[in-house]
C-alpha cells in the first residue's frame, strides 16, 4: 500500500496546489485589470500626477533597500516635461530632461517655496513622495505652461492698479484669442470687475476651487491665477486643457462588476470542484460500503456487481481513469474476497471433518467400552462356569481394548501439546542407523504385519544426530504403520536414510509400492481429524497420526514431503536439519 499512499499524497498535493494557483491567477488578473482601469481613470483627471507615479513604480530597479532607476528610464519622457529625483538630504540623485541651469541640490527653503508656489522657473510642478525604501525619495515633475507665461506677460504689461486700461483691452483680447483663453478679474470683495476673451468653459461652483487642485484634468480648461498685492484684485486666466479627461463613474462600476464576477467565478469554481470531488471520491466509497455490506452477509463470491463493474472497468478489463487512484484497493478487495471465501470453505470443511472425526472417535471409544462392559456383566452375573482358557481370552481382550483406549488418550494429549506449544523437549545424541533398525524391528517382529515386506537402507557410516528419541520414534511408528495399515498384504516398505549434497540436512524416506492416494487424501493428509484410507480397511483411528508426525518434524526443524500416485505407491520423506549439541527446544 506504499504506492497507494504515495499516489494519494501526490494526487491531493497537486490538486490543491493547482486549485490554489488557479485562484491566485484569477484574483491576480482581476487586481491587475482593476488597478489598470483605476490608473487609467486617474490619469484621465490628473495626467501629470499619474505620469509621475507611473515612473516611480515602473522605472524603479529591483532593489528593495534603495532606489535605483532603470537604465534609460528618462528616454520615454515627453519633451515638454522634466523629472528630478531628490533624496532625504536634498541631493538630486537622478534626473531626466531637466534644464542645464537647474541645481543638483535643494535646501529646505527651496523645497518649501516650490511646494507653496507649485512652480519653479516658469514650470508647473507635480510632486510624489516615495516611502517604500529604507530612505524616502521625492519625485518632482515639471512642465511648461503657455497659460502661465501669458498671464505673467499680461500682468507685467497691462496691469494698472489691478485693472486693464480701456486702450489696452483690444490688445489683450487679441492675445487671448491666440490661445483661445478667457481672463476674468475679481475685486477684493469677490465681485467680477472685468471679463475678456471668448473661450467656452463649463460653469463652475465654489467647491471646484478645491477639486481643481486634486483633479485638474477633469476640467476642459486650465486655470492660472494672480493676486495683486496692492489692490487685492484676483486675475484668473482660463486656457484649453489638452489633457482633459472625464471622471468616469462607469470605470468604478465596471471595477465593482469585475470584482463581483471574480467572486462569482471563484465561488462557482469552488462549487464545481467540491461537486467533482464529491463524485470522484464519493463513488468509490459507496462501492467500498456496498462491498463491505456483501462481505458482512457472506457474499464473498460477489466482489462487485455487474453494474459496478461497468462503472469501474473498461471493456478491456483495465480500471477507468477516475477510479485508478484506488487501483490497489480494488485488487485488494478481490484478493481479500478470495481469502475470505477460501477461509469459509476451509472452516466448513474443518467443521464437517471434525463432526466425522467425533463420530469416528465416539465409535472407536464405544466399541472397546461395549466389549469390556459385556464381559464385565457376564463375569459379574455368575451364571456361567468359565474355563481357564476362556478367562485368559477375556483378560486378553479387556487388556487390548483398554490399551487401545490409553493410546487414543495419549494421541489426544500429545496432539494438544504439540499444537499449543506446550511441549518442552530435550534433544539427545542418537546414532541414526541403530535407532531406525530398532524401530523397524517392532514391525518385523509383529505377527500382524508378517505378510508385509519391510527393509532398511542405512547410512554408509554411523551418523550421530541430535533428536528427541521418544518423539522421533513416535513419528516413525506413525509413518511406517500407515504404509502397512493402508496397503494390502504383500506390499513392500523400504526405509531409506540419505543426506543432502551439502551435508546440512538428513532425509528419511518411507517408501511403499501400495495402492497410493488420491488428490483429496493427499491434500488433507496432515489435517487434524482427517481419517482417510485407500483400502476397505476399517477407519478405526484418531485421525491425528500424520498431524502429530508433522508437528514432531517441525520440532526438529524439519518438514514432511509426500509423493503418491494411485496404484503405484507412496513416498513420505522427512527432511530435517542436524543440531550440533544437546539442547531444549519448544515446538514452533
Amino acid at each position: 500500500m506504499k504506492k497507494l499512499r504515495r499516489r494519494l499524497f501526490m494526487h491531493f498535493s497537486i490538486q490543491f496546489i493547482s486549485i490554489a494557483i488557479l485562484m491566485v491567477l484569477v484574483v491576480a488578473i482581476t487586481l491587475v485589470l482593476t488597478i489598470g482601469l483605476m490608473t487609467e481613470d486617474q490619469a484621465g483627471h490628473n495626467y501629470y500626477q499619474a505620469k509621475l507615479e507611473e515612473i516611480s513604480m515602473l522605472d524603479a530597479g529591483d532593489s528593495f533597500r534603495e532606489l535605483k532607476m532603470r537604465e534609460g528610464w528618462s528616454e520615454g519622457l515627453d519633451e515638454d516635461i522634466w523629472v528630478q529625483i531628490i533624496n532625504e538630504q536634498g541631493d538630486v540623485m537622478d534626473a531626466g530632461n531637466a534644464p542645464d541651469d537647474f541645481p543638483d541640490h535643494y535646501s529646505m527653503h527651496d523645497l518649501l517655496l516650490m511646494k507653496e508656489n507649485e512652480s519653479y522657473k516658469g514650470y508647473e510642478l507635480t510632486f510624489y513622495l516615495e516611502t517604500f525604501y529604507e530612505t524616502d525619495y521625492l519625485f518632482v515633475l515639471g512642465h511648461e505652461t503657455e497659460a502661465g507665461l501669458l498671464l505673467d506677460e499680461l500682468v507685467g504689461a497691462y496691469n494698472e492698479n489691478g485693472m486693464i486700461a480701456k486702450q489696452d483691452v483690444s490688445a489683450v483680447n487679441e492675445k487671448l484669442l491666440e490661445v483661445e483663453g478667457t481672463l476674468e478679474i475679481y475685486g477684493s470683495n469677490g465681485e467680477q470687475r472685468m471679463s475678456l476673451g471668448k473661450a467656452e468653459r463649463e460653469e463652475e461652483i465654489p467647491l471646484d476651487a478645491f477639486k481643481r487642485s486634486i483633479s485638474p484634468d477633469m476640467y476642459s480648461t486650465k486655470q492660472q491665477t494672480y493676486r495683486d498685492a496692492e489692490t487685492g484684485d484676483l486675475w484668473v486666466l482660463y486656457t484649453p486643457n489638452i489633457h482633459k479627461g472625464e471622471i468616469n463613474l462607469e470605470t468604478y462600476q465596471a471595477t465593482l462588476i469585475g470584482l463581483s464576477i471574480t467572486a462569482a467565478i471563484v465561488l462557482l469554481l469552488t462549487i464545481v470542484i467540491s461537486v467533482w470531488n464529491g463524485f470522484r471520491y464519493g463513488n468509490p466509497l459507496l462501492v467500498f460500503a456496498n462491498w463491505l455490506g456483501r462481505m458482512g452477509n457472506g457474499q464473498y463470491e460477489e466482489v462487485l456487481t455487474e453494474r459496478e463493474k461497468k462503472h469501474i472497468f473498461r471493456k478491456n478489463g483495465k480500471i477507468k481513469w477516475r477510479y485508478r487512484l484506488y487501483r490497489e484497493v480494488f485488487y485488494a478487495f478481490y484478493e481479500m474476497a478470495q481469502k475470505l471465501d477460501a477461509s469459509r470453505k476451509e472452516r466448513e470443511q474443518l467443521e464437517r471433518t471434525r463432526e466425522e472425526w467425533m463420530a469416528g472417535i465416539s465409535h472407536d471409544l464405544r466399541t472397546p467400552l461395549t466389549t469390556m462392559e459385556g464381559y464385565g456383566r457376564l463375569l459379574e452375573s455368575g451364571e456361567y462356569e468359565w474355563s481357564e482358557q476362556e478367562l485368559k481370552d477375556i483378560e486378553k481382550t479387556i487388556y487390548e481394548k483398554s490399551d487401545y483406549m490409553v493410546k487414543l488418550i495419549e494421541d489426544f494429549t500429545l496432539s494438544f501439546q504439540l499444537k499449543n506449544n506446550a511441549a518442552l523437549v530435550s534433544l539427545q545424541a542418537v546414532e541414526m542407523n541403530s535407532f531406525l533398525e530398532r524401530v523397524m524391528k517392532k514391525f518385523t517382529n509383529d505377527i500382524t504385519f508378517q505378510d508385509y515386506i519391510i527393509s532398511f537402507e542405512p547410512f554408509e557410516s554411523n551418523r550421530v544426530v541430535q533428536l528427541n528419541e521418544r518423539l522421533f520414534e513416535r513419528m516413525m511408528d506413525n509413518l511406517i504403520y500407515n504404509a502397512m495399515n493402508h496397503n494390502p498384504p504383500g506390499t513392500s516398505v523400504v526405509i531409506r536414510v540419505e543426506e543432502t549434497t551439502n551435508n546440512q540436512e538428513l532425509k528419511i524416506s518411507v517408501i511403499d509400492n501400495g495402492v497410493g492416494m488420491d488428490e483429496e487424501t493427499k491434500d488433507n493428509l496432515f489435517s487434524r481429524y482427517y481419517r482417510g484410507t485407500n483400502t476397505e480397511e476399517s477407519k478405526e483411528g484418531t485421525g491425528l497420526g500424520m498431524s502429530i508426525a508433522l508437528q514432531i518434524a517441525k520440532l526438529h526443524q524439519g518438514s514432511i514431503l509426500v509423493k503418491s500416485k494411485e496404484n503405484i505407491g507412496t513416498t513420505v520423506t522427512v527432511v530435517f536439519s542436524e543440531v550440533d549439541g544437546p539442547e531444549k527446544r519448544e515446538v514452533s
